[in-house]
């Protein structure tokens, strides 16, 4: 079986969608994810390794937020009291 090669393109995802594999536009086959830092060839792997983890979008939801407290720090009880 030999591999078909359609070439690179860009696509836009949002971050419910599945980030790691995509479906070519020219021959509808299952693609992965291809991300080339810029001059890497001569880093440290773990350093390599690091930059590439850190391009890859993190899922974060409301209740893993922490907490604030802003809005108990923020209640003044006269609002206008710099009007006396």
């Amino acid at each position: 079986m030999s591999v078909q090669r359609c070439g690179q393109y860009d696509t836009w995802k949002s971050m419910n969608s599945n980030l790691k594999e995509d479906e070519c536009p020219e021959c509808s086959r299952v693609t992965s994810r291809v991300f080339k830092s810029f001059r890497t060839n001569h880093m440290d792997p773990k350093l390599y390794n690091r930059i590439n983890a850190g391009m890859t979008p993190k899922v974060v939801k409301r209740e893993n937020l922490p907490t604030s407290n802003i809005k108990s720090l923020n209640k003044n009880k006269n609002p206008m009291s710099w009007t006396v």
